[in-house]
């Protein structure tokens, strides 16, 4: 709450946990009209029918795969050796994070055409601004 109000972080996990409200809600209209909203999101979303499994597990391994290469991201971005052994071998540094080898990641983790430049640009903006 560093702003002085509360984060949509927050405003979510109340509005899917139905947990006391912070005083805060009772003097603030935006972080009040930003819950309701979410209330009636959390409200349609459970009067839904349950989605199929096959779909769920596909939305879940996703968000697994997504995490884990920003994960691997930050590491090559911090590590020196890890960027020296994943231009060597960047197959291992792959499996061993968990990911799929795939020639779009090997291009991009080895340093080779266009790929490789955005990724150049991600982690050269992440140590500007991060």
């Amino acid at each position: 709450m560093k702003s002085g109000h509360l984060t949509s972080d927050q405003l979510a996990s109340l509005a899917a946990s139905g947990a006391p409200e912070p005083a805060h809600l009772t003097s603030c209209a935006a972080c009040r009209e930003e819950l309701d909203g979410l209330r009636r999101v959390v409200a349609d979303l459970r009067a839904m029918p349950e989605p199929p499994a096959a779909l769920a597990e596909a939305a879940k391994a996703y968000f697994r795969t997504r995490r884990r290469l920003e994960d691997l991201i930050e590491r090559l971005l911090d590590d020196p050796a890890l960027r020296a052994k994943a231009s060597a071998r960047p197959e291992a540094v792959l499996r061993e994070a968990g990911l799929e080898v795939t020639p779009e990641l090997v291009e991009a983790i080895r340093g080779e055409g266009g790929v490789a430049r955005d990724l150049a640009k991600r982690l050269a903006a992440k140590s500007f601004w991060g």
